[in-house]
């Protein structure tokens, strides 16, 4: 049986880094599309990130929040087009 090396866990905080990107990038095309359903999605993609690793401090929670604020607000304000 193989022992634990540090390389495993360096390939756990690569994919909780890839899936925390994914939540960003999901948050930012609620810019193009639908800004709330878009960022309900980033959410959760985000917290599914946040409790994959012990030692998270939700920082991409309050980034894709955010970032789903300014979109709502940029689609509704500059570009007069319904949120929902």
């Amino acid at each position: 049986m193989r022992e634990y090396t540090p390389e495993q866990e360096s390939f756990r905080e690569d994919a909780v880094a890839v899936i925390n990107a994914g939540a960003v990038v999901i948050a930012v095309a609620g810019t193009w599309t639908r800004p709330i359903y878009m960022g309900i999605i980033a959410l959760l993609v985000a917290v599914i990130g946040y409790f994959m690793t012990p030692r998270s401090r939700g920082g991409h929670i309050v980034a894709v929040c955010l970032i789903t604020v300014f979109a709502i607000l940029e689609t509704w304000l500059w570009q007069g087009k319904h949120i929902v």
